[in-house]
């Protein structure tokens, strides 16, 4: 009988424990009641934030609390019933994120021994001992707008959104933000990895998605799947949004953080763990604040708990958070990811705008190591399967790795309702333009608008309209053009072109296209940007121009470009052009004295790109080619031979140029990152100037035309010191300021025929480097006010180089640009 009594006075207690800010689940969270004997009965959270706790009858008060390293404790009241659900929103407790922990010098720290022994163990325990592994992955994506500013609220498009703000507050919980979520995907995927070689295959079985302003929701789903959602804390460094973040498994540990032994007797699952909090030693380095818990018998990382503190030198990030679960497979002493769940907080740019939450959500099951794959499965780093995108919801309800909650269904729906309402579809147009540059109205995207108006010295101020075509119109055709009117030398500038794409996969794509413009000497060639800057591009458009060597042109080009592996790309171009100068300019040949004010040129260009861990992504709804890297920034060598043509379409010179490249982006852990672009060329043919490299495209300190040559090595080099000096200095470690270093060597020559051919055209005598390579350097700050740069470069040879003026060059120049880094 007083069993049966207990038994009635059980309470079956269940709930899900939330940040009240992000609704991101607290996994590790401790709930508990307290008892009559003046003990606790408490259970953790799960990693999806979830609790089951039997109350008894015998307990002290009728709340029950939830406790949380860095949150505030909560309590609320166990109402009457036997089958209860209790949800809380905990806020975080700034107070102690801030909070210093003093300790004598003789202090002997316990946690310093389970460290050392955690260091010794990582061979042993790093998933990258394994031979290979792969696994089945489940990834969830969410992306919402927060922190709506008033004056957004005020929008007519945010006013037709405040009806929905009921279920939004139910979403969230009795304590939490509401978020208004705009975009959401799951992904199923097989992903395949071997080391010696190193490849990785992901396998894209299904994915389902839906958001607002999204071209195509599949192209999301790759772009962010679970190739990039990989975060190995038994690195020295977890690459994370660009940056390199310290690990609190650093071998390094004791230079980087401090740590305190919570709990030597942390029980999961009736096993003990060692639990072990870390904060960062130095203020605003790119390391974690949180916990983790080490396993007692190979010190081995089971889980973690990380988060950015508030104070590390980051851009509009105002939280980043890494939770981990690690699993053992059987055969094997490494452990790898179980589930991970990574939380982004983007601040509101400006008062006016509303910030994001993106959360991701990481569950690997049916994982196999050490086993022996074809070459053949790793022929491609990402393989979509052709019912991808097919709508069934039983496949998701069999398939996913937990299960979805009815919130996470009100998002969907949520979704889908926000997209179809008209402002926001023209709010999603206005902002696919500033990131595209291109605004879409039906079949037709107008743009670049950097180009829309231009002004300098020759041309006054141009008016320009153009656009291309997209796949509303035609997911192979692609048409393109602009037409410009330039006020002060009135005249008419135009282009058009024809793209054809023949394969996808392998990307073929051929075309033709005719331009009549002004061109510019001094920016006409040596151009290895393996991304577009449209902002760059339209800016030599201003200025004074007549300084650059400017000239009429009629371009006709026609080209066919083909993918020969996934990071190797072929490119033939053929192309005729006339140049006309604007400037006084003549040509003596050096065989028989003719002299030529202009002249046509014919000649074919082959390209051949290599850049390893490169992944195209597939994508039927955006005409062009996508490719992102692996994360690890490897380096990309692009070779280029040109052959001109005397005699063919009028063309008045035999040829050949060869250019090769190199270019890449290295992480330096605490030191930065540096980035590099190396150069050589080679033209070994008798051409007006005009036609050999005229150095101005990386050099700021050097004149327009200054110098040039026929035979060159170039290197550019800047070094992103991040944080490293500026964050032990007070004022600029509060201003986020950080420190840059820039070096630009080159070393050219021009053969003695190129040089006579350009002293009898020329007033200048000698524009070759000779024996002296051209340096500049520099230093800079960048990070002010979150998106400004300004270099000082200094000119160090080549000081007593007149100019056509007999004026010396000036040694400094300073350099104001925009940028957005984290």
């Amino acid at each position: 009988m007083p069993q049966n009594v207990c038994a009635q006075q059980l309470k079956n207690v269940t709930g899900k424990i939330t940040d009240a800010q992000t609704g991101e689940p607290l996994p590790y969270v401790t709930v508990s009641v307290k008892l009559t004997n003046g003990t606790r009965k408490g259970v953790a959270t799960n990693f999806d934030g979830i609790y089951h706790l039997a109350v008894p009858g015998n307990i002290a008060t009728d709340s029950i609390y939830t406790s949380y390293v860095s949150y505030t404790p909560s309590r609320k009241l166990i109402p009457k019933g036997i089958e209860i659900e209790i949800n809380f929103q905990l806020a975080i407790d700034s107070k102690m994120l801030k909070a210093v922990t003093v300790t004598p010098k003789t202090y002997v720290n316990p946690a310093w021994e389970i460290m050392a022994k955690m260091v010794k163990h990582k061979p042993d325990n790093d998933p990258q001992k394994l031979k290979s592994y792969e696994y089945q992955s489940y990834n969830r994506i969410e992306l919402s707008l927060t922190n709506l500013s008033e004056k957004l609220k005020q929008r007519k498009v945010f006013k037709q959104i405040l009806p929905l703000m009921d279920s939004l507050k139910k979403i969230a919980g009795e304590e939490g933000t509401p978020v208004l979520p705009i975009f959401a995907s799951e992904t199923i995927s097989d992903y395949y990895y071997q080391n010696n070689p190193l490849r990785k295959a992901e396998y894209v079985k299904r994915t389902k998605s839906a958001g607002v302003g999204i071209e195509d929701e599949t192209l999301v789903s790759q772009l962010i799947g679970s190739t990039f959602l990989q975060y190995n804390f038994y690195k020295n460094f977890l690459r994370l949004a660009g940056k390199d973040f310290i690990s609190p498994l650093t071998d390094s540990w004791k230079t980087f953080y401090n740590y305190e032994l919570i709990d030597e007797h942390d029980k999961i699952n009736g096993k003990e763990y060692y639990k072990i909090e870390f904060k960062p030693k130095r203020g605003h380095d790119l390391a974690f604040n949180g916990v983790m818990w080490i396993t007692k018998d190979d010190y081995a990382l089971y889980r973690v708990d990380a988060s950015v503190p508030p104070d590390a030198n980051l851009n509009f990030l105002s939280k980043v958070r890494i939770q981990q679960e690690m699993v053992q497979p059987e055969g094997t002493t490494a452990w790898l990811p179980g589930k991970t769940r990574i939380t982004l907080n983007i601040n509101n740019i400006t008062k006016n705008l509303s910030g994001f939450i993106c959360k991701f959500y990481l569950s690997n099951s049916n994982i196999k190591v050490n086993q022996d794959y074809p070459e053949s499965l790793f022929k491609e780093p990402v393989v979509m399967s052709p019912d991808v995108a097919k709508v069934d919801e039983s496949y998701w309800q069999k398939n996913r790795h937990d299960s979805v909650t009815l919130a996470d269904k009100r998002v969907y729906q949520m979704i889908d309702t926000v997209k179809n309402l008209p402002l926001v579809k023209t709010y999603a147009k206005f902002a696919g333009m500033l990131i595209n540059g291109y605004y879409k109205v039906g079949w037709f995207s107008f743009g670049p608008y950097p180009y829309t108006v231009s002004h300098n010295d020759l041309e006054g101020t141009v008016l320009r309209v153009g656009g291309i075509t997209n796949t509303r119109f035609s997911d192979k055709w692609i048409l393109g053009g602009y037409a410009a009117y330039a006020f002060k030398d009135d005249k008419l500038k135009y282009s058009g072109s024809v793209d054809y794409i023949a394969s996808r996969k392998p990307w073929t794509q051929i075309g033709t296209s005719y331009l009549h413009d002004i061109g510019q000497t001094g920016y006409q060639y040596e151009s290895f940007t393996l991304n577009g800057n449209n902002v760059f591009n339209a800016s030599i458009n201003n200025g004074a121009i007549s300084t650059r060597g400017p000239f009429y042109q009629n371009v006709i080009k026609a080209y066919v470009q083909r993918d020969l592996k996934s990071d190797l790309r072929a490119k033939v171009t053929f192309t005729h052009s006339t140049f006309d100068p604007l400037t006084p300019y003549e040509y003596v040949y050096p065989n028989n004295s003719d002299t030529i004010h202009n002249y046509q040129t014919a000649d074919a260009t082959f390209e051949l790109q290599w850049r390893p861990g490169t992944r195209l992504l597939q994508s039927s709804k955006i005409n062009k080619r996508i490719t992102v890297g692996n994360g690890a920034d490897n380096i990309t060598v692009t070779f280029r031979y040109v052959h001109g043509f005397k005699g063919l379409l009028d063309g008045d010179f035999n040829y050949n140029k060869l250019y090769i490249n190199a270019q890449q982006k290295v992480h330096m852990g605490i030191f930065g990152k540096g980035e590099y672009s190396l150069t050589g060329g080679f033209i070994p043919s008798n051409v007006p100037y005009t036609l050999v490299e005229n150095h101005r495209f990386n050099f700021n300190t050097m004149r327009f035309l200054e110098f040039a040559s026929d035979k060159y090595a170039s290197l550019t080099y800047t070094q992103h010191m991040d944080g490293l000096i500026t964050n032990s200095i007070p004022l600029l470690k509060a201003l986020n300021i950080r420190t840059v270093l820039v070096a630009d060597i080159l070393e050219g020559s021009l053969s003695t025929t190129n040089n006579e051919a350009f002293r009898r055209g020329r007033t200048i005598v000698d524009r070759s480097l000779g024996s002296v390579p051209y340096v500049e350097v520099g230093y800079g700050v960048e990070n002010i006010l979150k998106i400004i740069r300004v270099d000082f470069l200094y000119r160090l040879t080549h000081m007593d180089h007149l100019n056509g003026r007999g004026e010396l060059p000036d040694r400094f120049a300073p350099r104001v640009s925009l940028q957005f880094r984290l």
